[in-house]
C-alpha cells in the first residue's frame, strides 16, 4: 500500500514561488494490502506520539510539530520549528541536510533546479541569510539519529518527498498561456501526480488525498488531459469531497480532494509543512537580496498589500539594475 500527501504554498502572493509538495509513504507489512489499523494519514501522530505531535498538544515538550504549517509558524520559535519539522522529514526520505536557505531550495528542485529561480537572488559577492538560529541544523542532528518519522511498530517509511518550485517567471509565463493563475497551480500539482502514477505501476495501491484547489469541484477533464493513457472513474463532487479512481493495466490510484485537508491529514500536514519551509527560505535570498541594495527596507512575505508596498520600495532600485519585474512580481 502507498499513501501520499499533497499540498502547496504560494498561491496567494505577489511576491516568491508557487510551491508544491508530494509526501510518499509506503507500508512495509508483506501483505501490501489496506488494514484497519495501518492508514498513517490518520493514524501517524498515534504512530510517532513520542516523537511527534500536533499544535497545542503537549504544549511546552520538544516534539516535533505535524499539523497546518500555518498553525506552526504562529510563535517565537515558529520557524525553527517548522524547519526542524521539514528537515526530519527530508532526513527520514534519504534527503541531505542543506547548509543554507538556498541549499534547500536547490537541492528540493530536482527536476529542473534553474525553475526554482534562487540563483538570480544570489550572485558571487552574495552573503546568505543564515538560518534562524545558527546552530539549528548541528542540535537537529542528535535528534533525527532516534529516526523520528520511523514508526515503532516499522509498519510504514517515508519513501519519498517530490517538490515542485515554480519561481515568478516560470508563473508568469503560465499565465501567459492560461485564462487564470488556478490553472497554473494546477500544472504544479499535474507533474506531481505524474510522478506519483509512475511509482504506481508497481502495481501497490495507491491512494492520494490533498486540498481542494482555490475552490474547484470538478476535476475529471484537467485530470485526463494530465494522465491521457489512464482511465478515470468519477466519484463525489462537491464542496465537501471531490473523489476519482484513475486506473491502468496493473495500476491504480485513488485520488481525494477535500477542503482544509492540511490541518486532518498527517501526510498532507507534512506536505504543506516542507512546502512553507522552502517558500519561507526562498523568500529569506529574495528579500536579503534587496535589503542591501535598498537602505531601511522592511522583509516582505509576499502576499497582497504589503507586496504592493515592497515593490514601490525596490521598483526605482529593479529598474536602476535592469530586473523586469516579470522577474519577481507575479502578475496574479
Amino acid at each position: 500500500m502507498r499513501w501520499v500527501g499533497i499540498d502547496e504554498a504560494g498561491y496567494g502572493p505577489n511576491l516568491g514561488p508557487l510551491v508544491m509538495t508530494a509526501v510518499v509513504v509506503e507500508s512495509l507489512r508483506p501483505d501490501d494490502g489496506p488494514t484497519p489499523d495501518l492508514d498513517p494519514p490518520a493514524s501517524l501522530w498515534d504512530d510517532l506520539a513520542a516523537t511527534v505531535r500536533r499544535v497545542g498538544k503537549g504544549k511546552g515538550d520538544d516534539r516535533l510539530l505535524v499539523d497546518d504549517s500555518k498553525a506552526i509558524l504562529k510563535g517565537g520559535r515558529g520557524r525553527e520549528r517548522l524547519l526542524s519539522s521539514a528537515f526530519a522529514l527530508l532526513d527520514a526520505g534519504g534527503r541531505p541536510l542543506p547548509g543554507s536557505p538556498a541549499g534547500l531550495v536547490a537541492s528540493l528542485a530536482d527536476r529542473d533546479p534553474t525553475e526554482a529561480e534562487i540563483e538570480r537572488w544570489l550572485g558571487l559577492d552574495e552573503t546568505e541569510p543564515p538560518w534562524p538560529a545558527v546552530d539549528l541544523i548541528d542540535r537537529l542532528r542528535l535528534r533525527l539519529a532516534a529516526r523520528p518519522f520511523a514508526p515503532p511498530s516499522g509498519a510504514w517509511r517515508v519513501a519519498e518527498v517530490h517538490v515542485e518550485i515554480v519561481g515568478p517567471e516560470r508563473f508568469n509565463e503560465g499565465l501567459s498561456r492560461h485564462a487564470s493563475k488556478a490553472a497554473v497551480h494546477f500544472e504544479a500539482f499535474a507533474r506531481l501526480l505524474r510522478a506519483v502514477w509512475e511509482c504506481a505501476a508497481d502495481g501497490r495501491p495507491t491512494r492520494v488525498r490533498g486540498d481542494k484547489h482555490g475552490g474547484r469541484h470538478f476535476y475529471r477533464e484537467p485530470l485526463l488531459a494530465a494522465l491521457p493513457d489512464a482511465w478515470i472513474d468519477r466519484g463525489a463532487e462537491g464542496p465537501a469531497l471531490s473523489e476519482y479512481t484513475i486506473r491502468a493495466p496493473g495500476r491504480e490510484v485513488n485520488l481525494r480532494l477535500t477542503p482544509r485537508a492540511d490541518a486532518e491529514d498527517a501526510l498532507v500536514a507534512l506536505a504543506s509543512i516542507v512546502g512553507k519551509a522552502v517558500r519561507e527560505c526562498w523568500m529569506d535570498v529574495f528579500n536579503a537580496f534587496w535589503a542591501r541594495r535598498v537602505p531601511g527596507l522592511k522583509p516582505s512575505a509576499g502576499y497582497p498589500v504589503d507586496a504592493s508596498r515592497f515593490r514601490r520600495d525596490v521598483e526605482p532600485t529593479a529598474i536602476a539594475l535592469g530586473i523586469e519585474p516579470r522577474l519577481w512580481w507575479r502578475a496574479r
